[in-house]
Parts: C-alpha cells; sequence; structure tokens
C-alpha cells in the first residue's frame, strides 16, 4: 500500500506543480486587465479544472473583453450552472447575447439577473452594449424606467407606491420575516388607498412606515436629503446619554443651548415622541434606534410628520439645561449643509465637549488608524469603517500594525469599533486572521473590543467573527444589530420622487448557529457614556478596560 502512494504522489506531483503556477498567472493577468493573455491563460486553466465557477467567469469575462462572444456565452452559461444564482455572470450573458442581436435571449437573462435581487440592472441603461435594446418596452419595464407619465399627482405618487413594493418583493431576502403576507398587503392597499386624501409630508411618512413594518434595520426610505421634497434641518445635534436626549452640538449661533436637555417639542413628552418616531425608522434592535432616532430628529419635518408642530419652519423646545432651569425656545430650520450621518457634527459647531479631545474622538473620520499608549504599552487600534483606503488596503494596515505589535513591548491591544457603521464584510477577513495568528495578543485579558450602538451591519458581523474566533473582550454598549439578521444595502429609487432607500438582500448569520435569537451582542464589561463622562472628556470604555487590567496585575 505504502508503494501504491509513494507511486501516486510521484505521478500527480508534477500536474500539481505545473497547475498552480498557471492558476496564478492567469489571475495576474485578469487582475491588470491583460484581456488577451487572460484569455488565452483561463482556457489553459479549464482544461485541467472545469470544476470552479470562478475560474468560467473570468475566462468568459475575458473572452467578451476580446469580442469572443460565442465562448463568452458558452462560459457565462457555465458558470450559472455551477453556481446558480450568479447575477453577474447573467446580466453579463444578457449583454453578450445584445451585442449578437439576440433580443429575446438578452432580455430573458437580464430578467433572471433582476430576480436573483444582487444585481441592479438599471445599468442597463447607461450601458452602450444594450443601446439595441434602449427603445424596448420590455426593456424599460425591466430597468424600472416608467412606461406611462403620470397625468397628476396622485398617480406618480401611486406608480412609485407599486414600484417600491415590487422592489421589496423581489429584492428582500425574506420581507415577511416580521410581518405576515396578509398585514404586508393589507398596510401597503392601506396607504394606496389614502395617497388622494395625503399631502407629500404625509405620503412619505406612509412610505417610511410601510418599510418600517418589514422590521430590518438594512430596509427603510431616506428622509430625503435634497431635491423637491428635502426635509429641512436644524442648528442642533442630538445625543441619548443613557435614556435622556440631550442637544451635545449646536451651530455657533445657538451655543446656549448646547448641554440642555429636551423635555418636550410642543406639547409632546420626549417620550411620546421617541414612541411615535420609531414607526418610521427600521431597526433591528433598541440600540440602533438610540443611534439613528437623534439623527432623524435633526430634521423639523419629523415634528409635524408626527403630530409635535404644525410647521416645519419652526419647532418649540423646552429644555432644561446643566443648571437646572427650564426654557422654551423656538428654532428656525433651513436647508441641510453638513452630513447628517457624520460622527460627530462639523468642526465649526459647538460641541458639549471641553478643550481636550478623548482618544476616541481624535480622528473619527480616518478610516482605521493605531496610536501606541507608551506609559501603559497598549495598543490602541480604531477601525471606523470597514473599508480600503486609496492608498493603503485595511489587508496591508493590519499587516503593519500587527508587525508593530511583534516588535515591540505590547501588554493588550484595544480594537474600537464603537463608531463603525458598516462597509464591506468581505475585508474583515484580514484582521480576524492576524488576531487569530497572533499568541501574543489573541489571549483573553490581552485582546479587548470596544462596541456600541452604532457598531452596526459588516462591523456587526466583525463583532460576531470575533465573538466566534478570538479571545476578546467587548466592552462598552450592546451592538447595534443583531448577531444575525437581515442586511446589505440594495439601493432603490423610486422613479417619480425621486426618493431613495435601500432593501435588506441577504440574510447574514454572524451567530453561534442558524437560530442564534439575540437581540445583540452584549459587553462583557458594560461601559455607558454618561453626559457627566463627555463634559469631563472622559472614556468609561477605556477606562473600564485600564482598571480590568490594573485588578488582572494584582490578582
Amino acid at each position: 500500500m505504502k508503494k501504491v502512494c509513494n507511486l501516486l504522489v510521484i505521478f500527480f506531483a508534477p500536474y500539481c506543480l505545473m497547475a498552480q503556477p498557471l492558476i496564478e498567472v492567469a489571475k495576474s493577468h485578469y487582475t491588470h486587465e491583460s484581456w488577451e493573455l487572460a484569455y488565452t491563460s483561463y482556457k489553459n486553466v479549464l482544461e485541467t479544472n472545469p470544476y470552479n465557477d470562478v475560474y468560467w467567469y473570468r475566462y468568459a469575462n475575458a473572452s467578451e473583453k476580446t469580442d469572443h462572444l460565442d465562448e463568452a456565452i458558452e462560459a457565462y452559461g457555465k458558470t450559472i450552472a455551477l453556481n446558480t444564482a450568479h447575477s453577474s455572470a447573467m446580466y453579463r450573458l444578457a449583454r453578450c447575447y445584445a451585442l449578437k442581436g439576440n433580443t429575446k435571449k438578452a432580455l430573458t437573462w437580464l430578467e433572471k439577473a433582476d430576480r436573483t435581487g444582487h444585481y441592479d440592472i438599471r445599468s442597463a441603461i447607461e450601458d452602450q452594449n444594450f443601446k439595441n435594446l434602449h427603445p424596448n418596452g420590455q426593456f424599460k419595464f425591466l430597468t424600472g424606467q416608467v412606461s406611462q407619465t403620470a397625468t397628476n399627482k396622485i398617480q406618480a405618487w401611486q406608480q412609485d407606491l407599486e414600484y417600491l413594493v415590487e422592489q421589496v418583493e423581489k429584492e428582500h431576502k425574506n420581507f415577511t420575516h416580521s410581518i405576515s403576507l396578509k398585514e404586508w398587503q393589507n398596510a401597503v392597499q392601506k396607504v394606496h388607498n389614502e395617497i388622494p386624501q395625503m399631502n407629500d409630508l404625509e405620503i412619505i411618512g406612509a412610505f417610511m412606515e410601510l418599510l418600517a413594518k418589514i422590521g430590518d434595520g438594512h430596509t427603510l426610505l431616506y428622509p430625503p436629503f435634497q431635491g423637491t421634497h428635502a426635509f429641512k434641518a436644524l442648528p442642533l445635534e442630538f445625543y441619548f446619554f443613557e435614556d435622556e436626549l440631550y442637544v451635545r452640538a449646536a451651530e455657533p449661533e445657538y451655543r446656549s443651548l448646547v448641554g440642555a436637555k429636551v423635555e418636550k417639542v410642543g406639547s409632546m413628552s420626549i417620550k411620546a415622541i421617541m414612541d411615535a418616531c420609531k414607526v418610521y425608522l427600521g431597526h433591528d434592535n433598541d440600540m440602533q434606534l438610540k443611534w439613528i432616532m437623534p439623527v432623524a430628529l435633526g430634521f423639523s419635518d419629523i415634528y409635524e410628520l408626527i403630530g409635535a408642530s404644525k410647521d416645519r419652519d419652526s419647532i418649540a423646545f423646552t429644555l432644561q439645561f446643566l443648571e437646572g432651569r427650564r426654557k422654551t425656545v423656538s428654532l428656525k430650520s433651513g436647508p441641510l449643509t453638513r452630513d447628517p450621518m457624520a460622527r460627530f457634527a462639523p468642526s465649526d459647531w459647538i460641541d458639549l465637549q471641553n478643550s481636550k479631545i478623548p482618544l476616541w474622538k481624535k480622528n473619527p473620520e480616518n478610516l482605521y488608524w493605531y496610536e501606541y499608549l507608551t506609559d501603559r504599552k497598549i495598543v490602541y487600534f480604531q477601525f471606523n469603517q470597514v473599508r480600503n483606503k486609496p492608498d493603503q488596503s485595511l489587508a496591508d494596515f493590519v499587516k503593519e500594525l500587527f508587525q508593530f505589535v511583534d516588535e515591540n513591548e505590547v501588554k493588550a491591544l484595544i480594537l474600537d469599533i464603537r463608531l463603525n457603521n458598516g462597509g464591506n464584510s468581505f475585508l474583515n477577513r484580514a484582521l480576524i486572521h492576524e488576531i487569530i495568528r497572533n499568541e501574543k495578543i489573541n489571549t483573553r485579558g490581552k485582546l479587548f473590543t470596544i462596541i456600541g450602538r452604532r457598531t452596526f451591519s459588516a462591523a456587526m458581523n466583525l463583532t460576531s467573527d470575533l465573538e466566534r474566533h478570538t479571545a476578546t473582550l467587548f466592552v462598552g454598549e450592546p451592538t447595534g444589530s443583531k448577531p444575525n439578521f437581515y442586511g446589505e444595502d440594495n439601493l432603490f429609487i423610486l422613479p417619480n420622487s425621486g426618493l431613495t432607500g435601500s432593501i435588506s438582500s441577504r440574510y447574514w448569520q454572524g451567530g453561534h448557529t442558524s437560530d442564534d435569537t439575540r437581540t445583540w451582542i452584549a459587553p462583557h464589561l458594560a461601559a455607558d457614556l454618561s453626559l457627566d463622562d463627555y463634559l469631563n472628556d472622559e472614556d468609561p470604555a477605556l477606562e473600564a478596560i485600564f482598571s480590568y487590567l490594573e485588578a488582572s496585575k494584582s490578582e
């Protein structure tokens, strides 16, 4: 038997040695868009390995780029046979048929790509490879171009509703996960019937509420930030400290309001406002609401929508100031002049913090950075968005980070993702792998991850990966999403109003099992940010870690 095994090794070794470099050469040609060389290389690769859908797709793409359309059509077909939901292959196959003049097959495959819910086939409108199909009625229908112009405002809104419902039912991974089909259909019909009696703001609110009924944090209609229906912005930034809403920052003219607690708007208590507002906001859990509700409350239209004000141009706030006095002030709203999703207010606004900038606020718009805390021999790594920088990929950054960890005296690594609301989950792998292989850090009590209300989407997936594969201790607030959640920003634009939003097209399973029903990933060390902490430039999460390490030394 041993002789047989040796013969097998000798027989197959040359093939393995030959095939692997060929794969790498083909990949290099493809990556560098050397299409003729990629076409030839992948053709050779497939002679020895016809089982891999990635190789067929790349061969198909290279064939298309080099005008071998018949080979591209066959190869895209092979790709789809091996990966039945490969929407990109379906779209490109449709394109090849369009270039060949086969309108029927082009439309068939375009429709199949659309049905997967993972490809925005509206790109075909600008794709000149489909130019012969652009006048086609079925093509216009598939790509969401309204074939019949609305004759009045009511019809335009009803067309938008029809389009919205069609997109939800086609693209959402499971739009009835929190609402029954009958309840959904009744809700849709109710909005349709009431459109003639509603004004524009009420209709926008009805659309927001309809999507929020689906019950996840990636399925929502965005408050319109610009255009005909643009919401008006207030000169304040709000934040929940514990369960109370405060003015965290303001335009310089309103500096006297910074630090005040919001008690009422109009005659409505802040509790009533929160209850009324959350029905318009798709969310995964209450922590996400703590993050996104203050954003929504920065728009005056919301108060008119929920009945707290009759005039979106002027909103009356009853505030309690730090010294205890109460005052009602009326604030004028105006056009939005800042990024409402920014982590903090613009630099020219007045912030509640004092002159000292705490570490977690030092560089919030930098996607990823680290600092060595020399006195404590700790590396602090803030990771704010799961994206690659133009000048340094995340993978290269984490290599640099862990090289520093290996070459220096490092007693602990603190990973801060409390401000990270997502990005590309597939980029997390490089970080996870570096942590797993680093025995110096991947030890209980040496690796800490700060999480919070804004830890969401791809950052939520990172949290789940850390929980399953590393020895990290979580510190701070619970996450703004669940271990298992419906996600992915599948964007849509309503054809008449131009309103935008997103629809969850994937079910991410980061939990221990597929039936992990936890509301969030909870911290091992709870460290809520209080008003006093913020006022005094303190970071309770970092302090909790430092205290833990000090206590560990004394044991």
